[in-house]
């Protein structure tokens, strides 16, 4: 697949840094610092890359070899998606988190708790190759919904209103389950009715869905249908164009 390359309508004033953010189209970290750039309108360029086949020129500049990255002025770099978007948050003045600092801690909790259930869904995707083992993970992920489902009960999210660093991470992690329950007629959100809608609310706010490509789920399941876990097995067997997405619905 050929490196795209494109930039967003917002204009760039005054003497702001210019930004280069280097991803890829899946990546759920390139997502929530795309969700940060949108939601600011902060104009910038963006060069998906592919994992497989990272560039020479991609490689010296990212001290990690990860994405995202984001390029500032050309000569300045910076890496880890919290990172960033804690910069963009300072340089815009944008507000990702509460103000209170028990509140803004709270949901800095949260959010670990979020990154341990996207570690564990890559557990899924990459790792686990057998049906056991899926069912293990995917017992992990329950006890961690749990934890969250006890901790919080979400805000509705209008469609229209500015997300927080909370909203976004989340978003992220739970784009993919919709596939990964077609793939494995499994659940994950059985049992937790606000974290369903909190959710399917996200997935519909417009800066949740630009954030990755309208064919992201034809493309996220020939992503993993070509790995070597139960779940590749498993949607190899389902052609993508027999997958439909729209909420997040309990499995039948």
């Amino acid at each position: 697949m050929p490196v795209l390359v494109h930039s967003n309508s917002a204009q760039r004033t005054g003497s702001l840094p210019s930004y280069h953010l280097i991803g890829h189209r899946l990546c759920p970290y390139v997502q929530r610092v795309a969700m940060v750039f949108s939601q600011n309108t902060i104009a910038h360029k963006r060069t998906d890359i592919e994992l497989d086949t990272k560039p020479d020129w991609f490689l010296e500049l990212s001290p990690t070899g990860n994405v995202p990255l984001l390029v500032i002025d050309g000569d300045k770099s910076l890496f880890e998606s919290a990172a960033i978007c804690q910069y963009l948050q300072d340089m815009y003045w944008t507000k990702l988190f509460p103000v209170d600092a028990y509140d803004r801690a709270f949901q800095q909790g949260v959010i670990a708790i979020g990154d341990k259930i996207l570690s564990l869904t890559a557990n899924v995707i990459y790792r686990d190759l057998s049906e056991n083992m899926v069912d293990a993970t995917l017992h992990q992920i329950h006890t961690q919904m749990s934890i969250i489902s006890v901790l919080m009960t979400p805000d509705s999210v209008a469609k229209d209103q500015d997300l927080s660093m909370l909203d976004m991470v989340f978003a992220t992690v739970f784009r993919p389950f919709a596939l990964i329950s077609a793939g494995l007629n499994r659940d994950l959100f059985a049992g937790f009715p606000t974290l369903r809608r909190w959710s399917n609310q996200l997935a519909a706010h417009q800066t949740v869905r630009t954030a990755v490509p309208a064919t992201y789920y034809q493309e996220m399941h020939a992503f993993i249908a070509c790995k070597d876990g139960y779940l590749a097995k498993r949607l190899r067997a389902i052609p993508h164009q027999d997958l439909t997405f729209g909420v997040n619905r309990p499995v039948m």
